[in-house]
C-alpha cells in the first residue's frame, strides 16, 4: 500500500476558479474515505475471516486506487512541466514507503524475539524479500498460502501487496512514457492499458485450478496486476486535473448512481464470497476491479454526493493513516495471538491489536512519514530538532516520548502475559500437547459408554532404527499418541507449518546428526505444496532413508492436490510409503475437534495406528 494510501497535496478546489487544462492536481477527500473503508475490510478479515469472508477484496480496492493515483500524478507532472522526472518519482516513492516500513520491520522483529521467539524464524526468512519488494514471488516460490489459517499468521504475510505495488511503480512509469512517445492519442493509451489488464485477467483464469489453493494466482504480479491497470486506465480517461467543479449536480448524478452501485457490489461480495469460491477467479476479482473503478469515478467528482459522504472527517482521518494501519495491524495481531490459536480463536486479543495498530499508525504518520515526506530523509531531523528545542515543542516531544514508552511497555506486558499464560500449562519436559481447540467441547459417548473409535489397523512391529517425525498442528495434536505407539520416536511439529519447508527441516536434522533412519512427514494441512517439496526432502535426507508421507485431511481446496502428490512420489520411490490419514479419519468426524481438522485424543490414536501400519511396509 503506497500511493494508494497517500494523501495527495492538499489544494482544495475553488468553486469559482475557471477550468484550465494545466490546473494543479487537486486534493480529493473522497479517496481518503475509500481508503478507510478498504483498510477496515482488510483488518476485519485478518481478525476473523468469518466476520467478513471477502474482506481481502479491500486489497483490490487499494490496487485500483494506486493505479489511478500514480497515473494521475504522472500525468499532472507532465502537464505542468512538460516532462516526467523518473528519478524524482522513484525517490518520492522511497520516502513514502521505506521509513514507516523499516520501523515496522524492526519493531515487530525485535518484539517477536522477546515474546514470541518461535515465530521469529519465519519472519526472518521473509525479511529479504520484503526489503527487496519481491515478497509476493517469495511466497509463491515457498508454496505459502494466504488463506490457510490454523494458527497465528506470519508477521509479514500481508506485505506481498507492497511488493506488487512497488513492481508496478518501477515499471509502469517507463511503460507510460514509451506509450505516450509512440502514440499521441489518449484513446489509444486507454485501449492499450485495458488490453494489458485483460491479459492479466486471462492469466488468472488460465492458471487457476479448482480444488487447488489459489495463492499462486492471488500473489502473482502477472495474474493480479489488472486492478492497478484498470485504475491507470481510469486516470488516463479522467485525470483529476481536468475536473470541472462548475457542473450542475444533475450532470454528475449518473456517476453518483454508478458509484453507489459499485460500492454496493463490493460490500455484497465482501460479505458473501470467500477465496474458496471458484467464481472469484477471475470473474469475481474482475467484477471487484470494475466496481472499484465506478466508486473511484464517483469519488473524484467535486459536487458528487458519494464523494461528500466518503469525504467526511472521520473517514479522511483513517484514510490518510491507512498505510500505517495496514503495515502495523497484522504483526500486532500475530504477536497478540496465543500459540496454537488463530486470531479468530482469540478475538479479544486480535481486536485489541487491531485498535493498537491505529494508534501506532497515527504516531508513525505524525513523527515518521510526514516529516520525511516534507523535508526528505537528510533534512527531516532538522525541523524535528528545532521543534524539540522550543518550549511548546519540548512539551509535545516529552508527551510523545512518554506515550510511546507507556504504550510499548503496556503492549509488551500484555503480550508477555498472554505468552506466559499460553505456555505455563505445558509440561516442563517439553512434551507436545493437543491444541486448546481439541478440548473445546465434550464428545457424546458411544452407546456402550466407550469412546468411539475408527477401526484400528492390525498391529505389526515397526521397523528398527530411529524414527523422526516432522509435522504441523495435526501432528502436534497426535504427538502423545505417536510417542506411546512408537517409543523412541522424535517429533518435531509446529503450528502453521507449510509442506514447502520439509526439505530445509530434513537438511537441518541431518546436519545436526538427529535425522532418523525413518522419516515421517505429516505436512500439507496449511497450504499448497507438492512433489517438488517432497522430492526435495527425500533428496536432502540422502541414501538409505525411509519415508512415510501422511496424507492431509482438511476441508480446503488443496487437500486433494497435496494427497495426490504424495501418492505420485511414493509410486516413484521404493523407500517411500503413504500413511492415509485422510482415508482413516473420513467418516469419523466425531474423532476430530470442532474445527474438523485436528484429532481429539481418540482420533490421535487412529493417527498413530495409521502411521504404524504404514511403517510395516518396510522390512524390520
Amino acid at each position: 500500500m503506497a500511493d494508494s494510501l497517500q494523501a495527495p497535496a492538499r489544494h482544495p478546489l475553488s468553486h469559482r476558479r475557471p477550468h484550465t487544462p494545466s490546473r494543479a492536481r487537486p486534493y480529493v477527500p473522497g479517496l481518503d474515505g475509500l481508503r478507510a473503508l478498504a483498510v477496515t475490510a482488510v483488518v476485519v478479515y485478518h481478525v476473523n475471516p468469518g466476520w467478513l469472508p471477502g474482506g481481502f477484496l479491500g486489497v483490490d480496492v487499494f490496487f485500483g486506487l494506486s493505479g489511478f493515483l500514480i497515473t494521475d500524478l504522472l500525468l499532472a507532472e507532465r502537464e505542468q512541466s512538460g516532462r516526467i522526472d523518473l528519478r524524482g518519482f522513484w525517490l518520492r516513492r522511497a520516502r513514502r514507503l521505506l521509513p514507516a516500513l523499516a520501523v515496522v520491520l524492526l519493531v515487530a522483529t525485535a518484539t517477536a524475539a522477546v515474546v514470541r521467539p518461535r515465530r521469529l524464524s519465519s519472519a526472518l526468512d521473509s525479511l529479504l524479500s520484503v526489503a527487496t519488494f519481491t515478497n509476493n514471488w517469495w511466497q509463491t516460490a515457498t508454496d505459502a498460502s494466504y488463506f490457510a489459517s490454523f494458527g497465528p499468521p506470519p508477521l509479514f504475510q500481508h506485505l506481498w501487496t507492497l511488493s506488487v505495488e512497488e513492481q508496478f511503480y518501477l515499471l509502469w512509469p517507463l511503460m507510460l512514457l514509451i506509450l505516450m512517445w509512440c502514440v499521441r492519442w489518449r484513446g489509444v493509451h486507454v485501449a492499450a492499458v485495458l488490453v494489458c489488464a485483460a491479459v492479466s485477467m486471462v492469466a488468472m483464469a488460465w492458471l487457476y485450478e479448482p480444488g487447488v489453493d489459489p495463492s499462486r494466482v492471488y500473489f502473482g504480479t502477472d495474474t493480479h496486476v489488472f486492478p492497478l491497470l484498470i485504475g491507470a486506465a481510469l486516470a488516463l480517461l479522467r485525470p483529476t486535473a481536468t475536473l470541472v467543479p462548475e457542473h450542475p449536480r444533475w450532470a454528475v448524478r449518473p456517476v453518483d448512481i454508478a458509484g453507489v452501485a459499485g460500492l454496493a457490489v463490493l460490500a455484497t461480495m465482501a460479505c458473501t464470497l470467500s477465496e474458496s469460491d471458484d467464481v472469484m477467479y477471475p470473474g469475481g476479482f474482475a467484477v471487484a476491479a470494475l466496481a472499484t473503478t465506478a466508486v473511484l469515478l464517483a469519488s473524484v467528482q467535486p459536487l458528487g454526493r458519494l464523494a461528500s459522504v466518503l469525504g467526511v472527517r472521520p473517514l479522511r482521518w483513517i484514510g490518510v493513516r491507512s498505510y500505517g494501519i495496514y503495515l502495523w495491524h497484522l504483526p500486532l495481531i500475530a504477536l497478540a495471538t496465543p500459540d496454537r490459536m488463530t486470531p479468530a480463536d482469540a478475538p479479544v486479543h486480535a481486536i485489541a491489536a487491531a485498535v493498537a495498530s491505529v494508534g501506532l499508525a497515527a504516531l508513525s504518520y505524525r513523527w515518521v512519514e510526514q516529516p520525511i515526506r516534507r523535508w526528505g530523509q537528510r533534512n527531516a531531523a532538522r525541523p524535528a530538532s528545532a521543534c524539540a528545542t522550543s518550549a511548546a515543542g519540548s512539551r509535545r516531544t516529552g508527551a510523545f516520548l512518554a506515550g510511546v514508552t507507556v504504550g510499548c511497555a503496556a503492549t509488551l506486558a500484555l503480550v508477555a502475559v498472554h505468552a506466559f499464560a499460553t505456555t505455563s500449562n505445558e509440561p516442563a519436559t517439553g512434551e507436545l500437547q493437543t491444541p486448546p481447540s481439541a478440548h473445546a467441547t465434550a464428545r457424546p459417548m458411544a452407546p456402550s459408554g466407550q469412546t468411539p473409535t475408527a477401526p484400528a489397523p492390525p498391529q505389526h512391529p515397526a521397523p528398527s532404527g530411529k524414527i523422526s517425525a516432522i509435522g504441523d498442528s495435526v501432528m502436534v495434536a497426535a504427538a502423545p499418541a505417536l510417542k506411546q505407539k512408537l517409543p523412541g520416536i522424535t517429533v518435531d511439529a509446529e503450528v502453521s507449518r507449510q509442506l514447502s519447508v520439509a526439505p530445509e527441516l530434513v537438511k537441518t536434522l541431518r546436519r545436526h546428526g538427529t535425522l532418523g533412519d525413518t522419516v515421517i512427514i505429516g505436512l500439507g494441512t496449511n497450504g499448497t505444496g507438492g512433489k517438488t517439496a517432497l522430492e526435495g526432502a527425500i533428496n536432502a535426507a540422502g541414501p538409505g532413508k525411509r519415508f512415510v508421507l501422511v496424507t492431509s485431511h482438511v476441508s480446503r481446496p488443496w487437500q486433494n492436490s497435496v494427497n495426490q502428490a504424495m501418492d505420485e512420489v511414493a509410486s516413484h520411490h521404493r523407500n517411500v510409503v503413504v500413511a492415509d490419514w485422510n482415508k482413516a479419519i473420513t467418516g469419523h468426524d466425531n474423532l476430530l475437534t470442532d474445527d474438523g481438522v485436528h484429532p481429539d485424543p481418540a482420533g490421535a490414536r487412529v493417527y498413530a495406528d495409521t502411521v504404524a501400519q504404514a511403517l510395516t511396509a518396510f522390512p524390520g
